[in-house]
């Protein structure tokens, strides 16, 4: 008999723990919905307002062999739209990537790092970001590409933009989501005066 009830008690302990986590998970789900039923957030905007870029130069390798590099800095203006009445949010992790094409397999040409921010309601922030490309490694394709944009006075690439973002209301935080929003193709004008003709670009962003 002790015996028996041991395992009986162990098996009441055992489903008590269950239906917690059952529960709990159940609870987590319902905050969430009550969340966005009663907050309804509006989709974020992005968009690169202005793009410039300087110091370009490409170095092709040697007979072609691999090894050509990419040389530039680009100036980029990121409009980060919130139409949000009640929701606030913040940013972290966030990161601007130059990438030459479309496409996962596009070559990287730059990255730069932005820091952390808050973005209040109902607000438009303007990020300024300068992602270096110093010595950037490119293929061989890539460089003769790059060389005939340069003679044509353009380039065209692919600006991604990823962070980690936090939705805010009142004192309440909700969990961490996932933010990428892709713009392309952002078409820069290399003389020094084309930047008083950029034309801005709308990106897609998807959260997650």
């Amino acid at each position: 008999m002790p015996a028996t009830t041991g395992s009986a008690r162990r098996v009441a302990v055992l489903r008590c723990i269950v239906a917690a986590l059952v529960v709990t998970v159940l609870l987590a789900g319902l905050v969430v919905l009550v969340f966005w039923l009663v907050v309804r957030p509006k989709p974020i905007e992005y968009s690169v307002a202005r793009a410039a870029v300087r110091h370009f130069n490409v170095t092709a390798s040697p007979g072609g062999g691999g090894g050509a590099t990419l040389n530039a800095s680009f100036y980029l203006t990121l409009a980060a739209d919130n139409p949000n009445r009640r929701v606030s949010m913040r940013y972290k992790s966030v990161a601007v990537y130059v990438h030459y094409g479309a496409g996962e397999v596009a070559p990287q040409l730059a990255v730069a790092d932005v820091p952390d921010f808050h973005q209040p309601s109902r607000n438009e922030t303007r990020l300024e970001v300068r992602a270096v490309a110093r010595s950037a490694p490119v293929p061989d394709w890539t460089a003769r590409e790059l060389e005939h944009d340069r003679s044509d006075g353009e380039v065209g690439v692919e600006v991604r933009v990823t962070a980690i973002v936090h939705f805010l209301v009142g004192g309440v935080k909700s969990r961490h989501y996932n933010m990428r929003a892709v713009c392309s193709p952002v078409v820069i004008g290399l003389s020094p005066s084309s930047a008083h003709s950029f034309r801005g670009v709308p990106c897609d962003v998807a959260i997650s």
